[in-house]
Parts: C-alpha cells; sequence; structure tokens
C-alpha cells in the first residue's frame, strides 16, 4: 500500500498528462501493486491542483538549474523561452513527486498497519478475492496479450469485482448475458460462488477468448441476446449489455430474463441515465468506444434511468436493490441487483 501511493503521487507529479493511468499500469501491475490505489493518487494533478502543483514545480527547478526563482515576470519568462520552463518543470517535477511520495508513503504505511489489525474474517474474504482475481488471470496465459492485459486491468480496477464477491449466498447455475472475455463469470468461478457457469455474447473474437480461458469449466458461445434460450439459471448477468439494446429490446430482455429466474437474482450494470456530469462522462467513454470500434456491440447507445429498469422488475416480480458501482472512476454505473420475491412466480 505505502509502495503504490508513494508511486502514483510521483507518476501524479510528472508533466506527462495522459499518461498517467498507463504508467501506473506499467508499474503496478508486474509487481502486483495497487493499481486503483496508486491511480487514484496519481490524480493529485487534477484541474484544481494543478496549476499551483506546476508552479511550484517550476519554481523547484529553476532553483536548482539556475539558482534563481522562476521567470515569471513577461520580461524574464521571453529570457528563460517555452523550453526553459519545460526542462524547469521536468526537473522539479522529479523532486516534488519524490517528495510528496515519501510523505505519501510514510502517511500511507501507518494507515495500513492500522488495518492490520482488521477482523480475520474480513482479512480471509480479502484475500479469498485477491486469490481468486490471480487464478482468473492466469486463465489467460495462452489468449493474445491485449485481450490478456484487458482482463488483469478490469478485474484489478473495475469496481464490479468486488461487489459481485460482496454479494451474499451462492449464485448457482449462472448465465452470463453479453459475456464478452468471460473475466467475470469465471471470476465467480473461482471464487467458488456457481455450479454451473455459461455464457454469450455477439462477438465471436471475445467469445473464442473466453472459451479458451474456461478451459471445459465453463461453455460460451455466439449469439444475440434475443435468440431463444428457455433454460433456466439462478444468476442471470446482464453486465453492460441492456443499453445497446433499443428500449422495446430492453423491454423484451427483460422479461424473459424474469421468466428464465424462477428463484435466485439478476444482476445488471448499467449507467444510471441522468443530467449530471459523471453520466455525460459515461456516455462519452461509451461513444468512443463505438466510433473506435473497441465494443462490437449494437450501433445505438440507449440509455435510461435506474428507476425505470427497478420498476419493470418490480412488475415481473422482483425487489431490486440499487448500489453504487463507480467508486473510484468517473463514470455514473449502478449494480442492480434483483430477487424474486416469495411466493411469485
Amino acid at each position: 500500500m505505502a509502495l503504490a501511493v508513494a508511486l502514483g503521487l510521483f507518476i501524479g507529479c510528472l508533466p506527462v498528462y495522459g499518461l498517467h493511468f498507463v504508467l501506473c499500469v506499467l508499474v503496478c501491475l508486474p509487481f502486483g501493486l495497487d493499481l486503483v490505489l496508486a491511480y487514484l493518487v496519481a490524480n493529485i494533478s487534477n484541474p484544481l491542483v494543478a496549476p499551483f502543483l506546476i508552479t511550484l514545480e517550476v519554481e523547484v527547478g529553476s532553483l536548482l538549474t539556475t539558482g534563481h526563482h522562476a521567470a515569471f515576470t513577461l520580461e524574464q519568462a521571453k529570457l528563460t523561452g517555452i523550453l526553459g520552463f519545460v526542462w524547469q518543470a521536468v526537473v522539479g517535477s522529479v523532486v516534488v513527486g519524490a517528495v510528496l511520495g515519501a510523505i505519501g508513503s510514510a502517511l500511507a504505511y501507518l494507515i495500513a498497519r492500522e488495518r492490520a489489525g482488521a477482523p480475520a474474517d474480513e482479512i480471509e474474504e480479502g484475500m479469498a478475492v485477491e486469490t481468486a482475481v490471480r487464478r482468473t488471470i492466469q486463465r489467460y496465459h495462452s489468449v493474445p496479450r491485449g485481450d490478456r492485459i484487458y482482463v488483469s486491468i478490469k478485474l484489478h480496477t473495475d469496481p464490479l469485482t468486488r461487489l459481485l464477491a460482496a454479494l451474499p449466498g451462492d449464485f448457482g447455475r449462472v448465465l452470463d448475458a453479453g459475456a464478452g472475455r468471460g473475466q467475470f463469470g469465471l471470476f465467480l468461478w473461482e471464487l467458488g460462488r456457481c455450479t454451473e457457469l455459461r455464457g454469450f455474447d455477439t462477438d465471436a473474437r471475445k467469445v473464442a477468448v473466453a472459451e479458451r480461458a474456461a478451459a471445459g469449466d465453463a461453455h460460451y458461445e455466439t449469439r444475440d441476446a434475443l435468440e431463444s434460450n428457455a433454460r433456466e439459471v439462478d444468476t442471470l448477468l446482464l453486465i453492460d449489455v441492456l443499453h445497446y439494446l433499443p428500449r422495446p429490446e430492453q423491454d423484451e430482455l427483460l422479461r424473459r430474463a424474469a421468466r428464465s429466474v424462477s428463484r435466485g437474482r439478476i444482476v445488471i450494470r448499467e449507467l444510471d441515465a441522468g443530467p449530471a456530469a459523471r453520466s455525460t462522462i459515461t456516455r462519452a467513454f461509451e461513444w468512443l468506444a463505438k466510433v473506435s470500434g473497441y465494443n462490437r456491440g449494437r450501433a445505438g447507445r440507449h440509455y435510461r434511468p435506474a428507476s425505470e429498469i427497478v420498476a419493470q422488475l418490480a412488475r415481473a416480480g422482483f425487489s431490486a436493490e440499487v448500489l453504487g458501482a463507480s467508486e473510484g472512476t468517473p463514470f455514473a454505473n449502478v449494480l442492480i441487483v434483483a430477487t424474486r420475491n416469495a411466493g411469485v412466480s
């Protein structure tokens, strides 16, 4: 924890904006450090703090390279030139980053020592999740490198990993609809929380990756979410699926989901559509994934408030709990956990 904070602060001080996340990945993943924590503290260079941070770095760099205070007057700035300021910022960022990293590391170490006194059951649960994540990532050792890196980053940084692990009870027979590369379903398998795992996706290449990673423990196929599937399951995962479908098809999929889960639950992760900034950011990232060809789902994006999904599930006989699913991210995602009401068929 102390090392992750130290590296995150050091990287966040470097004037290489847009590359901080990449640097955190390159440093943290090979050494098994906490990527989420490192990137979180790397955001010290956020728009509110960055102007003061850059000013401090230029000042420190100027003192180290010239022995004088930074040239913040117009005449002195002309003499220094843009390359001079850049060099001063680079030199200053290394020193400022090292100092802040040392301070942050010391504080993180003290906090980590306090956390070491946590109840034994919490420690055991955390270790089980970490072990399941490592075992799941290991399943992808023979897939293309890009897919292997994606799965590792996803399981380490996506809040969904912890949320799924925290849901009570077993998942039984699981169907992962829109499974992609299958990492979340296989994570549940490695946790020992499901007895059977199947999944499907419209992207044949991703399905092939999931099948290879499953190694016979689960089965994945290429098909559309609305193709016939009457088989009953205990848990249906709809992770980032609904918004790819037009409203009528979303409603039809939810009706079919309700029929396929006679007991157990439906777990849905979606954007909670609204005017908030987080919702706009999430839409922007989805748009980028669409135009870049990163996601090969339906062309459209049809977002709706989580309350509408909850209302439709209630009409189908489910009680739904809405959990925040954006911790540590700028997104507006929620996790809807719908459980069949007792006595309703």
